[in-house]
């Protein structure tokens, strides 16, 4: 027998007792283009070179879509974990709508340190988008959802 895979919702509130306020958000962005001929999906944490988000202190994560056909889901929750992971991650807020397509390419939410965790420690999680396939006036767009899939690491192994 398979293990379930589980998304699961962030906490629609942040952490109690977090204080994200005493420190700048925590970015980072997924790209998406063309280069050469081939397809690039790639992402990073602004102003480091990680391919993951490090948590050093209780902050907000900003995530940004670019790329003129990537958007957050419509159908499932922009973010999403693989474990339950309320004490950890909670309030998200969608931003950067675009009227025409009725979607986000900006989430926000709340970030609590693991203080006493191991240095390492992996925080699975998803980021749920849509992919603009083709827009056609009259039919309107055409979507494939898809689904990226980065780690938090809370505390980061280089803390």
């Amino acid at each position: 027998m398979y293990p379930c895979y589980i998304q699961r919702q962030l906490s629609p509130l942040a952490p109690p007792d977090i204080q994200t306020g005493l420190c700048a958000p925590v970015r980072f962005v997924i790209s998406l283009s063309a280069k050469r001929g081939r397809v690039s999906l790639a992402y990073e944490q602004i102003g480091s070179d990680k391919d993951y988000i490090a948590i050093t202190q209780d902050c907000t994560v900003e995530i940004e879509l670019q790329g003129e056909q990537l958007f957050f889901s419509k159908d499932l929750d922009a973010i999403t974990t693989k474990e339950e992971l309320a004490s950890f991650y909670g309030g998200i807020e969608y931003d950067g709508y675009d009227k025409e397509l009725d979607r986000y390419r900006i989430v926000r939410f709340s970030a609590r340190y693991n203080r006493d965790g191991k240095l390492g420690t992996v925080h699975g999680f998803n980021v749920n988008v849509d992919f603009l396939q083709s827009f056609d006036r009259r039919k309107g767009p055409k979507w494939i959802a898809m689904t990226i899939d980065p780690d938090i690491k809370n505390p980061p192994p280089d803390k």
